[in-house]
């Protein structure tokens, strides 16, 4: 079994960072740097001078990073540019578990918070209008999907 360290520091700054952009609706930049470098030497020790595991990674981390870019133009700044930064040390976790599922990560994510905000709708506890912090949907969604990297099927 991999070793569960990178999952450890995946939880632990995704739940910092999922209370903080549900409190105030931001990833900063600090807390999203701090878990790209706590992340990502943690990888290339258990790595152990594995370049290709170690690349894979990497190549993950940028598609997954690319992808987010790519919905915040389209979305016009409705995604906002905190999520983009926070998807680089999501796709390094997502990378190292299970790298052939980094879209269906990204699926998940939104796939969630899609689901919250249609009940939000219908509950009539949301409008249209409303703003919903999508860092904690990221964060669930990766989350779930790394879980089933890991679990032997």
């Amino acid at each position: 079994m991999r070793n569960l360290l990178p999952l450890m520091v995946f939880i632990g700054f995704g739940t910092c960072l999922s209370v903080i952009d549900l409190r105030v609706h931001r990833l900063p930049n600090s807390v999203v740097g701090w878990f790209t470098v706590v992340q990502g030497s943690a990888l290339i020790l258990l790595s152990a001078g594995n370049l290709k595991q170690l690349s894979e990674v990497i190549i993950v981390a940028s598609a997954t990073t690319a992808s987010y870019l790519i919905l915040f133009v389209l979305s016009r700044g409705s995604l906002g540019m905190g999520d983009v930064k926070f998807a680089f040390p999501i796709g390094l976790t997502v990378g190292w578990y299970s790298a052939d599922y980094w879209l269906a990560a990204i699926f998940a994510s939104f796939f969630l918070a899609g689901l919250v905000a249609f009940i939000g709708l219908v509950s009539k506890r949301m409008t249209r209008k409303s703003r919903i912090a999508f860092g904690p949907y990221m964060f669930i969604g990766t989350f779930l999907v790394c879980c089933l990297g890991i679990l032997p099927l």
